[in-house]
Order: C-alpha cells, then structure tokens, then sequence
C-alpha cells in the first residue's frame, strides 16, 4: 500500500530509539573484532585502516553518549596489544590510533549528549509553551464572551434610555429640560459609538492574517457605501496584500473619512508606487479639502475628531497587524493622501 509518508533521514534513522539498536551495534562490534583478529592477528597485516573502527565508535557516540569511550578503549586496546604480539615491539602508531579513536569517542558522545539535552529541554519548553498558548486562548474567549455578552446589555439599556429620554421630550416643553434631553441623548449616542468600536478593536487580530486581493476588496467596500457622484478611480490591477482579514475596514474608514470631512470631495483614487525604502506604497486620493499640516499625525489618535475619533485610529492599528503603517502628506486645500506602506514580502501580484 503506497503512502505519501516521507522516509527516514540518516540520522533519524541514526538517533531512533528503535529495539533494533542492540543488535545492530552487536553486529558491527562483532564485525570490528573479526576485522581485527583475521586481519591483524590471523593474517599478521600489521598495517590496519581503522575507518571501519571510526564508524562503530560514531554510532556508539551517536546512540549511547561518552559510553562510547568504552569502545574506542576496545578496540585501541586490542590494535596495540594484537601490534605488540606480532612484531615485539611497541606500537606507537597503534597507540595514535587508539588515541584519536579516544578523542572521536570523546567528542560524539559529548555532542550528542548535548543535542538530546537540548532537545529534551526544546521539547519541555515546547510542551509548557503549548500548555500557556491554550491557557491563553481559553482566557481569551471567556474574555470575549463576557465582553459581547456585556456590550449587548448595554446596547439593550442604552435603547429603553433613548426611548424613554423620546417620551420625555414630547411631554416637556420647558426650553431648557429640553436641551438637558438633547445633551442626554448626545452622550447617550456616543457611548453607543463607543461600545460599537469596541466590538471592532475586539477583532482585530482575532484570525490569522491572509493574502487579499485589493481592487476585489475596494469594490466590495464602494459597492456598500452611498458615494452619490463621486467618482472611484481604482489602480492597483493584481495587487495583493497579506494583512489582517479586517484590512478593507481600513479602506472604508479612509472613503468614510472623505464623505465626512472631504467637504467638496468628488474624485477618489487608489493607486501604488514602489518604494526604495518601504517596498511598495498604496496611495489613496481624493480632491476635498485636505489635512491641515497640524493634524497629520493627530487624525490618528484615538478620539480625534468631529465624530467618534475611531476610525483612523482602528486603521492604524488592523495595519500595524502585520507590519504595515499608514500616514498623511497631502497638500491642505488640495485633498487628502494617505500612504500605506506596505514592507517586502507582505505584497505580491497575483
């Protein structure tokens, strides 16, 4: 039966913890000491070439740690006690051998001890790190239950508030209760704002950033929004950008902030330009009154402006997500620009 399983690699095959290994060290022991005995002893070839020894003494390394020493003292032992039997004398280059054996097994053991130290405290902090994301995702979701489950109480009081500030009015006719009424519902109205921006900042970064293509997501945004005359001029052809799946309420806040502060806006134009030093740049037009040099950083603070104060300010930060920044530099009288800069690797043309 085939399956798309991928074999082993050598060294997984190498540091498995398979019950095999006992008998295949067995074996390549037994190999070296045949080698050794016929070789060496039987055949009296003094001169032994002892890759075949570096290779058991590497696996014992590999699979039992400094034990391995054991088995370079072996077989350096048995070379220089075989050599002196055959010739008489003693054997300094049997001895080099054995010791460069020693220094192998040395060396791989204590490696190999240090990568399954290593690997035994990743895995640790692997399985504390798994444990705390799970822990945090629980906290969060009980977080935005309560937090739902909060803002639609208060939508539900603010609606029997207004209500009943609507009868009062139409049974009052002092001048001043009823400018006490209207100063009522106005903060009544802004606390609904307010909690309805907070439903949006709650998801934020709620879901995994994704590749969205712009001239798709703009159209969805112009087809839903009440542009009356103004004319929508899109170039970005096959653009597409990898950002939070909220990234076209940040196109609908930057139309929505024209309607209401543009004035006399009747063009607006998306297009995009490279950048030496960003990557690319999307760049959003239109011909209204423009952003006063004063209040180019400050249109994005959070509570700035005629209405909520929110909507840049959420723009900003649904940017900030995956690395993206947006700022203001249009000439005031001539319209507004806004520049999304938008770093390399988080654009492509589809």
């Amino acid at each position: 039966m085939l399956t798309n399983k991928e074999p082993e690699s050598a060294e997984s095959w190498l540091n498995s913890s398979s019950s095999a290994q006992p008998y295949v060290f067995a074996l390549l022991v037994g190999t070296g000491l045949l080698l050794e005995l016929v070789i060496h002893f039987y055949l009296q070839i003094t001169i032994v070439y002892t890759q075949f020894f570096y290779l058991i003494v590497v696996i014992a390394g590999l699979w039992y740690g400094k034990k391995a020493i054991w088995v370079a003292i072996l077989f350096g032992g048995l070379q220089v006690i075989v050599a002196i039997i055959i010739t008489g004398v003693f054997p300094f280059e049997s001895l080099i051998r054995a010791a460069m054996l020693f220094i192998v097994a040395l060396v791989v053991g204590t490696l190999a001890e240090y990568r399954i130290a290593c690997h035994c405290e990743v895995v640790d902090r692997n399985s504390e790190l798994h444990a705390s994301q799970q822990a945090f995702e629980t906290a969060n979701k009980k977080l935005n239950l309560l937090s739902s489950i909060t803002r639609h109480d208060i939508f539900n009081q603010l609606t029997v508030l207004l209500g009943y500030l609507e009868l009062a009015r139409d049974r009052v006719s002092d001048p001043e209760v009823i400018q006490y009424i209207d100063k009522s519902e106005t903060a009544a109205n802004t606390i609904q704002r307010q909690i309805a921006f907070t439903k949006d900042y709650q998801d934020i970064g709620v879901q995994a950033p994704q590749w969205q293509n712009l001239t798709r997501c703009i159209e969805t945004i112009t087809s839903l929004t009440p542009l009356n005359t103004i004319r929508v001029t899109i170039e970005l052809g096959t653009l597409e950008v990898y950002g939070d799946p909220m990234l076209e309420k940040v196109f609908g806040n930057l139309i929505d902030n024209s309607l209401r502060h543009g004035e006399h806006v009747s063009e607006i134009r998306f297009s995009y330009q490279q950048s030496k030093d960003t990557g690319l740049d999307i760049v959003y037009e239109d011909n209204g009154a423009g952003v006063s040099d004063a209040d180019k950083e400050r249109i994005f603070q959070k509570g700035f402006g005629k209405n909520t104060g929110f909507g840049l300010f959420l723009s900003r930060e649904i940017l900030g997500i995956t690395g993206l920044s947006i700022k203001e530099n249009g000439i005031p009288g001539n319209g507004a620009r806004f520049e999304i800069s938008v770093p390399e690797g988080k654009f492509r043309f589809g």
